[in-house]
């Protein structure tokens, strides 16, 4: 058993423990349970200030880049943030310090983003504050260390001193094969013209199906590598992936929902994304985002090596088996087009789907 604090490189998994059709209120307790055994610190990020002056705000990004239903397997789940909300009150909090943020669409169309999806009636339920980043002031980050992105916008919400919390969705996505915490971040760049980082530039539109040495076609490369300078960029204090009901496909109205009842987080978007996309039955090293992330050292892929923690009961302990949280069917990434990509899964899914074939 370990104490109730977050450790730099760990990774943590809750299972919601029911053999039905998650309910609201399971959605809701799966996020209160994980929040509430790992117990973060909102002071950390203000530590230097006069305690006096300390007053946290906490800043919850879901992923809700597309107008979705709420049981749609497509958006971050609103009773799950609704959850997250539920925790941060319990431990004295105010609404007011308690800000959900997205970006998403044009500059327009976040609302009805937030309103189809039940994020408008959980705002005013819980009585916190909605925002569009789409609107939010731009902050310049300078990245000398950066491949493609050498200045990007990020919104001001998440690099002041609030505590930031990524909470993408477990999902595929037809380019990136999964978009879990690092992807989740392009929600964070303003101005919104900016966030397209999937687009291809003119001077690379006649290469884009060219393979590269990373065994992934151009365009795919491109996009790995600016996701990693941006989470160079925009840094989360900890990620949480609601995954009670993944989505496979193209990560937005083609594909199905793969419920797993995960629940996944940590500081270290690289390490919980590999987690998170083994889960899903992938090899991580077969992920081009993850391996130019393992290559530049902004994280570790290789789930044996990933410290790994199993959130149950209100306690924490150290996993024995990291396959038990093993998605029951492997994921199925669909390209543009629709057509299965034919994505690498781990040895341990590998024999479980030639087992059931046999």
């Amino acid at each position: 058993m370990i104490n109730n604090h977050i450790l730099d490189n760990a990774v943590y998994i809750y299972k919601l423990e029911i053999n039905c059709t998650p309910s609201s209120e399971d959605i809701a307790r799966s996020a209160y349970e994980f929040l509430k055994a790992l117990s973060p610190s909102l002071k950390k990020r203000q530590a230097l200030e006069k305690l006096e002056d300390f007053a946290p705000r906490v800043v919850i990004k879901p992923n809700v880049t597309v107008p979705a239903e709420r049981n749609s397997g497509i958006i971050t789940h609103p009773d799950f943030v609704s959850g997250m909300v539920d925790y941060f009150l319990d431990v004295g909090m105010s609404c007011e310090g308690i800000i959900v943020a997205e970006g998403g669409g044009t500059e327009e169309s976040m609302e009805k983003h937030f309103s189809q999806s039940g994020y408008e009636e959980m705002a005013q339920r819980q009585n916190v504050r909605l925002v569009n980043l789409n609107f939010d002031e731009s902050v310049l980050v300078h990245l000398p260390q950066a491949e493609i992105l050498k200045d990007i916008g990020i919104a001001r919400m998440v690099k002041d001193k609030n505590y930031f919390i990524n909470v993408p969705k477990l999902k595929t996505h037809n380019l990136a094969v999964t978009t879990l915490c690092m992807k989740n971040l392009m929600g964070t760049i303003v101005p919104a013209r900016a966030r397209h980082l999937c687009s291809i530039g003119s001077e690379y539109a006649s290469r884009a199906n060219e393979i590269t040495p990373n065994g992934i076609m151009l365009r795919e490369e491109l996009l790995c590598r600016k996701l990693c300078d941006l989470s160079l960029a925009s840094k989360p204090d900890l990620n949480i992936i609601e995954g009670i009901t993944g989505r496979d496909g193209t990560a937005f109205h083609h594909g199905k929902n793969i419920q797993t009842n995960l629940v996944i987080g940590g500081k270290n978007v690289v390490s919980v994304d590999a987690v998170a996309s083994y889960l899903m039955g992938f090899d991580p090293m077969g992920i081009g985002y993850l391996k130019i992330a393992d290559q530049r050292g902004l994280g570790v892929i290789d789930v044996t090596k990933i410290k790994v923690f199993e959130v149950s009961n209100g306690r924490i302990a150290l996993c024995d088996n990291i396959n038990k949280f093993m998605s029951p069917i492997p994921f199925e990434v669909l390209a543009g087009d629709k057509q299965a990509r034919g994505i690498p899964l781990n040895k341990e899914m590998l024999a479980r789907c030639q087992h059931i074939a046999v």
